[in-house]
């Protein structure tokens, strides 16, 4: 999806969060947020709101010295989630449908968003979440893909979370399925690295790679031929966060998106590509559509990164 301009107040208040994060010296505070007001000004509304957000969080980091200023943050989502663990896996089994309801805990984590939310109680949000029906379920055709695929590649968002994601790729690898993990490769609002893969006991269960950025998203155009070619050869991919939504959406390719719906500009751009009534505040488990304007596989091609897109997949020329 696109920059709207609803999108800039939003990309100020991130800025501001992380400035006051990243330095105690009010005159600095000051002087980065109105460079960063300058630097909106100027956004490219041809391109997702994280990879506008990236150019941000780069000047923050330049100008205090702070590379990481959600690094406490994430340490403690990481730690609050790894002493729920035992509870959820418990939650998980006494399900009639365990796949199901890992896949619902995995869309409910997802409110551990520093980003969007800035104040909340991680395990209250979790558990109303996990509670709240799917707007948007589309369960029975990700099993009916599920059992097509042999490789998935799951698209991690934020660290706490990963402990909900580790229990969904539990049951997939008890599946018999290869799946691989991709992580953000430099620190980004609280964005998982592979430090908290490791943390959460990830790297026990699949193999775990960068996607090669510092984007909370996934810019195909922006990440490494090596994880290109892993996106590439993925029979199935889950897309974790609205980061990574937002980055995929246009793109043609086997997603599955997890989400709860964090904002209205995310709500409209899934009712205009669904055509359900989605609003904000509302999880959501939705495959791609295939009449999204983008090839996934075109994007990497242009880069010579992995599969030729099929003929039939061509957009209509005009």
């Amino acid at each position: 999806m696109q920059t709207s301009l609803d999108c800039l107040p939003c990309l100020l208040r991130q800025a501001l969060f992380a400035i006051r994060r990243a330095t105690a010296d009010g005159d600095l505070q000051r002087r980065l947020l109105t460079a960063a007001a300058r630097q909106l000004a100027g956004t490219n509304f041809t391109v997702s709101p994280p990879e506008n957000s990236m150019h941000l969080y780069a000047r923050i980091a330049e100008a205090t010295g702070c590379a990481d200023p959600f690094a406490g943050l994430k340490e403690e989502s990481n730690r609050l989630a790894m002493d729920m663990r035992p509870e959820l896996a418990a939650r998980i089994e006494a399900a009639a449908d365990p796949l199901q309801a890992a896949v619902r805990l995995a869309i409910a984590g997802n409110v551990i968003d520093y980003g969007a939310h800035h104040r909340f109680d991680a395990r209250r949000s979790l558990d109303e979440s996990f509670r709240r029906p799917l707007s948007i379920n589309e369960y029975e055709e990700l099993q009916r893909d599920l059992a097509k695929a042999g490789n998935i590649l799951c698209l991690a968002d934020n660290c706490g979370e990963l402990v909900a994601d580790g229990l969904l790729i539990e049951r997939l690898v008890g599946m018999g399925k290869k799946v691989i993990l991709a992580v953000k490769e430099k620190p980004i609002i609280n964005d998982a690295l592979a430090g908290d893969a490791e943390q959460c006991g990830l790297d026990r269960l699949c193999r775990v790679i960068s996607n090669g950025t510092g984007c909370p998203g996934t810019p195909l155009r922006q990440c490494s031929r090596s994880f290109g070619e892993t996106f590439a050869s993925a029979d199935l991919v889950i897309s974790k966060g609205q980061g990574n939504f937002e980055t995929l959406s246009l793109v043609r390719a086997p997603i599955y998106f997890l989400l709860t719906v964090k904002c209205e500009v995310v709500a409209a751009h899934i009712r205009e590509l669904s055509g359900h009534a989605i609003k904000n505040g509302e999880p959501v488990l939705m495959k791609s559509r295939s009449g999204a304007a983008v090839l996934g596989y075109e994007v990497l091609n242009r880069h010579g990164v992995g599969k030729a897109a099929k003929k039939e997949d061509q957009p209509a020329s005009s």
